[in-house]
């Protein structure tokens, strides 16, 4: 296993555990905020910030990376995406999730309103598909760029594999930024 997997793994058990929150917060019992409603609020847009931001430009720069056929680049490219899943995109999960859970609260809580709901069930959809495909596949694709082989061409049918899951669990949450923004009624 990668070492980036590694430290991704351990990221999101932590995750796992915040979740836990969810549960009171889901059913209606009140959680007191840690800070401010605002500074819990600000938390969370910097989460989507970081997670989103990041899933969008890593799947951009290993797209560019792949059509520049420089595999030196395609090599970094590969690695450089499973460590920034570690700085950005877990971090970004963490805080939009613990924050979301907890400013869900002004709502009656995460089953409440139906567009928190179905928010909800998008990201973790999302999250879903990023624990069962995107991270296995980054950890080959980090694997076999780190290999003194030419790349196999296995990588870069996995690589297309990536891509397509990667856009699918891109667009998820974006539909998820939609909903909390306009909250529809």
């Amino acid at each position: 296993m990668h070492s980036s997997t590694k430290w991704l793994v351990g990221l999101l058990i932590v995750v796992g555990l915040a979740s836990l929150l969810a549960v009171p917060i889901g059913s209606g019992h009140a959680v007191p905020l840690l800070l401010s409603y605002n500074w819990h609020k600000w938390l969370h847009v910097l989460g989507a910030v970081l997670f989103l931001g990041n899933i969008i430009v890593t799947g951009f720069w290993m797209l560019l990376a792949e059509r520049s056929g420089n595999e030196p680049s395609i090599r970094f490219a590969a690695i450089a995406v499973s460590w920034a899943d570690v700085f950005f995109t877990a971090p970004g999960v963490i805080l939009l999730l613990g924050n979301g859970i907890l400013l869900s609260q002004q709502w009656g809580g995460l089953y409440q309103a139906p567009w928190i709901r179905i928010a909800l069930a998008l990201f973790t959809l999302s999250g879903v598909i990023w624990v069962v495909a995107l991270i296995p596949i980054q950890n080959r694709l980090a694997r076999w760029a780190e290999a003194s082989d030419a790349l196999p061409v296995a990588f870069f049918q996995s690589l297309r594999w990536w891509y397509f899951w990667g856009l699918v669990a891109t667009l998820l949450p974006l539909a998820s930024m939609v909903l909390m923004v306009i909250k529809p009624g």
